[in-house]
């Protein structure tokens, strides 16, 4: 999968129109949120703390993101399951390349992240107010598999591999970036607390676009993943 280009009527099925192909993985999102809710007033009834309540609810997210990103997949036409997650490099270099730019955009990120705390306080201030993960074992492994493994697979499925490929059979490809790229941002709770945040995950979000159009699916989830990673560090290093 070198480029969106439209892919070729399938003969004996009728693929799965536009408002399918952009609402679907939109529905993913919102019906993944729902459930988050109700898991989150379940949990509230059990004696958990804070941080495990955290840990269960970011994994059981991220994998149920996955899930229905696959879901979604495999309903599409099988030509167009076979470009979804096919790259015309090696996989090697798809990796190699994902490392790089995912290096780039966390340089990007913590430059708006810094510059918005400069211009206004109440950043700064809800920067310390950010809650740390937690520090039991079991708590590490489910959000460093939910930041590292999981959201990357299943974001990158949703966003790119079947929300952006939907837009971009209407309109030209850096509008679809960015109109995903703001419904990625907008899928981010923090987004809504931190103005540059919402603005480094639209910048992100095109960034991750551009490489899955050049490069592919797995170096869409290499870079997303090299992100997380050094983010879940930060998140361990400073609990």
């Amino acid at each position: 999968m070198g480029t969106l280009e439209q892919a070729p009527r399938e003969t004996e099925h009728e693929p799965p129109g536009f408002a399918w192909r952009v609402a679907s993985p939109i529905g993913a999102v919102f019906l993944a949120f729902a459930l988050l809710i109700v898991g989150a007033g379940l949990l509230s009834l059990a004696d958990l703390s804070d941080a495990s309540v955290g840990a269960i609810l970011t994994f059981v997210t991220s994998l149920l993101l996955l899930l229905f990103g696959v879901l979604l997949w495999r309903g599409l036409p099988a030509h167009s399951r076979r470009w979804a997650v096919a790259s015309k490099d090696t996989l090697r270099t798809a990796i190699g390349l994902g490392v790089v730019v995912g290096f780039g955009i966390i340089i990007g990120a913590g430059a708006i992240i810094v510059a918005g705390a400069a211009l206004d306080p109440v950043v700064e201030r809800r920067l310390n107010e950010v809650e740390d993960i937690g520090t039991a074992p079991w708590q590490l492994v489910l959000t460093i598999s939910a930041l590292v493994i999981l959201a990357p697979l299943g974001e990158e499925l949703l966003f790119r591999g079947l929300l952006l490929r939907g837009l971009v059979r209407r309109m030209r490809f850096w509008p679809a970036a960015v109109l995903s790229s703001v419904l990625f941002a907008a899928a981010h709770a923090d987004s809504y607390m931190l103005w540059p945040r919402a603005i480094s995950l639209i910048g992100t979000g095109v960034a991750l676009a551009w490489l899955y159009r050049s490069r592919g699916y797995w170096a869409s989830v290499t870079a997303h993943a090299t992100v997380n990673t050094i983010a879940a560090i930060a998140l361990v290093a400073s609990s």
